[in-house]
């Protein structure tokens, strides 16, 4: 499911909404999309080829569009020179990577500051473009990250997140105690501490796990992403607010070896293009957020709920302890932590726990 394509119809809305127990159809072969059509100008180049590795499978529309638009970007602007050929086999070793910063927690937990906290505690996709571009963000990204041999960039968002997709009703603040939720980074802390338990689903599975029960909850970014993986016709109810509101950002990362022989002009190039492809995902959910949800809701078997008040008062208080926790890891965690902090102030975002700027 091409999100471009869904966009460009007036009626398309409804058309998706009475569609959406179903999962996303697999997308045409991922080498045929990232190298297109040949480029019209004639090109006396080097064609050179490089692995893009996702974390998601072909099948995953939202994220896998991202990634198959990234590759066509890439092409286009250098007059077919540089190809990226998408893998969905291995990660590990490969010169560009294309994920959320999340799935690194696990070597620094303080990538996740680059890829969405939770609750009050996050940016949305704007704010966190510009911590990161003008706000010394990418610095601090590029040190950690540089510490693991790669070159991050912003390369897509999933949008905010609307709702938590769930087939239990939260009525009370105990609501969420003993409930399996799908959530990604920090925001697992923040379900486990209203007790319940996080698991981790990849997205192609989020839809089948949510209607199998094998989970009670999921938030997967904005309603667009959320239904082209067929989240909406899997719940019951769309519960608001959910615990990650911001979303999540994807990066791409490259090997640092890549990174230093692609030379000045390269290196400016595919920066461009990684950022006009989140711009562009931005775009697209902040366009159909409003039209979609109203859509699932008025044609029935979606119940719109309110998060419990004893839940969503907690969430701020919640939510700056697992950063602080965050934090506190080691020097590094301390530097991204104050200058996201700084820049929060600077935008004249309070923490409601306090009542004032965070420093």
């Amino acid at each position: 499911m091409d999100r471009r394509g869904f966009l460009k119809s007036s009626g398309a809305a409804a058309a998706m909404a009475a569609t959406a127990t179903t999962t996303a159809a697999a997308t045409t072969p991922a080498r045929q999309l990232a190298e297109g059509p040949a480029a019209p100008a004639v090109n006396t180049s080097p064609t050179r080829e490089y692995t893009l590795a996702l974390a998601w499978a072909d099948t995953v529309a939202g994220p896998a569009d991202l990634a198959h638009r990234l590759a066509t970007r890439i092409r286009e602007a250098s007059g077919g020179r540089l190809r990226l050929i998408l893998d969905y086999s291995n990660t590990s070793d490969a010169e560009f990577v294309h994920a959320s910063e999340h799935t690194r927690a696990g070597l620094h937990p303080a990538f996740s500051y680059f890829a969405g906290l939770p609750a009050d505690s996050g940016l949305d996709g704007r704010d966190l473009e510009a911590w990161i571009s003008t706000g010394g963000g990418q610095d601090l990204w590029d040190r950690l990250s540089g510490e693991h041999g790669d070159k991050p960039l912003l390369a897509g968002h999933l949008g905010p997140a609307p709702v938590m997709w769930s087939n239990r009703a939260l009525d009370a603040g105990s609501s969420l105690r003993g409930l399996r939720v799908a959530i990604d980074g920090p925001s697992r802390d923040l379900a486990r501490a209203l007790g319940a338990e996080p698991v981790a689903i990849p997205p192609s599975r989020l839809a089948a796990a949510l209607a199998s029960g094998e989970v009670d909850a999921v938030e997967h970014g904005a309603t667009l992403n959320a239904m082209a993986i067929g989240l909406p016709g899997a719940a019951s109810f769309a519960v608001t607010p959910p615990l990650a509101p911001a979303g999540t950002a994807i990066a791409m990362r490259v090997r640092r070896d890549v990174w230093e022989q692609l030379g000045q002009a390269d290196q400016a190039l595919f920066s461009a293009c990684s950022a006009e492809v989140y711009r562009t995902s931005l775009s697209e959910a902040r366009l159909a957020e409003n039209l979609l949800l109203q859509t699932l809701l008025d044609r029935g078997g979606l119940e719109a709920r309110a998060m419990p008040k004893e839940i969503t008062a907690a969430l701020p208080h919640l939510s700056e302890a697992i950063v602080a926790n965050l934090s506190g890891h080691d020097a590094a965690a301390r530097r991204i932590n104050a200058s996201y902090m700084l820049f929060r102030r600077h935008l004249g975002l309070n923490h409601p726990s306090k009542g004032m700027p965070v420093a």
